[in-house]
């Protein structure tokens, strides 16, 4: 069934402070470390544009070399705190989603990261995108704490 905004929310706490978990999602050259969905898949392509209206792309490659392309513009930087910008699955012009995500200072080591991604258009995506969200705070927990 189609649905105008099903909307996707996962949180993890993660052992790092805000500013470095905010510049793990703005840095290309840290993003290429972590931004994927699971441990053996690889990140060849990240490139940020760190503005209001500037442009991110990622591109996802997983073992067998099947690669999953995704861009967006940035809306909201207030940096450490939070980061909005949209999100085209799989590099579609036509489907753009909003991406948020909060960074709470737990402590100073400590941070909770709360994700919402607003517009997918049905529970089944939610089901497909949630697993690669977590996977990806995964690979952000495993960078952080390496």
């Amino acid at each position: 069934m189609i649905q105008e905004n099903a909307v996707l929310m996962v949180q993890r706490k993660i052992n790092a402070s805000a500013e470095r978990l905010f510049d793990a999602w703005t840095k290309p050259e840290l993003m290429k470390k972590w931004f994927h969905v699971a441990a053996d898949w690889t990140t060849p392509v990240a490139e940020s544009d760190l503005k209001i209206g500037g442009l991110w792309k990622i591109q996802m490659t997983q073992p067998d070399g099947v690669s999953y392309p995704s861009f967006g513009k940035y809306q909201v930087i207030d940096r450490p705190n939070k980061l909005v910008f949209t999100w085209h699955p799989l590099a579609k012009e036509d489907y753009e989603t909003i991406v948020t995500v909060i960074f709470k200072r737990m402590s100073d080591n400590v941070t909770e990261i709360t994700l919402t991604n607003e517009g997918l258009r049905s529970d089944e995506e939610i089901g497909y995108y949630k697993p690669g969200w977590m996977g990806s705070l995964d690979c952000l927990n495993d960078l952080m704490t390496a």
